[in-house]
């Protein structure tokens, strides 16, 4: 058996995920589109880490997807999970709309990408072996690093010809002592990722089960993973809908752009802002980075931010102040 089906409740658009995904840096290696249309996918499936290839097709509320490989029906039952969080087609998005209805702003991010849903790590595991690779470089040489350890690890995933570089299953990274790159205290670290995940303690389900709180302090534990890196596999390892990253800057920021605000709002702020995007707070978090990088205004100062802002809301997608 190789085939399964998901069905989207909600608007989905898998050629968003697409669009998504071939901008996402820690992506890169590990997904493709075809001359025909389908996304491919590739990872380390949850149940031994092993490499895996997913070809994903959509008709109407139907996601389709065959493995590259023979699997048993247990197997096939699993990835389809697996890729279901990774699209975020494990949540019921029919409720999303309303949230625009009652915030302009929310419905103009909406409106701009039109049945995306935030697209997730494949693993707890893979979302924190990139959190440690990206600490302290630039994302791309981070990229570049995951898929050289891939090929030296022979962590290679193959499948409607196409070779992707997932991270480098935990046992084998194990046996990485010195690499181009990487410091010791780095190793040091994605050894100590790799052992909680052969412990099982990067479980999603079992991390999801618990108190956010709980499930950082968790994390934390784990040689090198500092609050933005534990939020970080929490939230876009896991797939978490309803959580607000109070830890990534990008979000405060893409707050006070959207909003109109004079400054970045505070954590406490933003929280108390999130408050009318429940139960969706991290898809409206995500889209509001989106947004703010699309506006170029990454980094711009406070004079350029406010006659950004002012061209925006002659569009019509800045309407509400907080």
């Amino acid at each position: 058996m190789t085939t399964f089906q998901i069905t989207a409740r909600g608007p989905y658009s898998l050629a968003s995920s697409a669009r998504f995904l071939c901008g996402f840096t820690p992506a890169q290696g590990a997904s493709a589109t075809l001359a025909d249309g389908r996304l491919v996918l590739g990872f380390l499936d949850e149940s031994g880490y092993v490499p895996r290839v997913v070809a994903l097709t959509q008709r109407g509320d139907v996601v389709s997807g065959e493995l590259a490989a023979e699997a048993s029906a247990h197997e096939v039952e699993a990835v389809a999970r697996q890729v279901a969080r990774v699209l975020s087609l494990d949540h019921d998005a029919r409720g999303l709309a309303a949230i625009g209805d009652r915030d302009p702003v929310v419905a103009g991010l909406l409106a701009a990408s039109p049945g995306f849903r935030p697209v997730c790590f494949p693993s707890p595991y893979e979302a924190a072996v990139w959190g440690v690779l990206a600490q302290r470089v630039a994302m791309p040489v981070a990229a570049s690093i995951k898929q050289r350890l891939a090929v030296a690890t022979e962590t290679v995933a193959e499948g409607f010809g196409r070779s992707f570089h997932p991270a480098p299953a935990p046992a084998r990274l194990l046996s990485v002592e010195r690499f181009p790159g990487l410091t010791e205290e780095k190793i040091a670290r994605l050894h100590a990722v790799a052992r909680a995940a052969l412990d099982g303690r990067l479980d999603a389900s079992t991390l999801t089960a618990m108190p956010r709180e709980q499930a950082i302090e968790r994390l934390r534990a784990i040689r090198g993973v500092g609050p933005w890196t534990a939020e970080h596999i929490l939230l876009r390892g896991c797939g978490v809908v309803d959580a607000m990253p109070t830890a990534e800057e990008r979000v405060l920021r893409g707050i006070a752009e959207a909003y109109g605000l004079p400054e970045t709002p505070t954590p406490q702020q933003a929280l108390s802002l999130a408050e009318r995007w429940r139960p969706f707070r991290m898809w409206i978090a995500v889209r509001l980075v989106m947004h703010l990088g699309a506006s170029g205004r990454w980094s711009r100062g406070p004079a350029q931010r406010t006659a950004a802002v002012s061209r925006l809301g002659k569009t019509g997608l800045l309407t509400a102040k907080a």
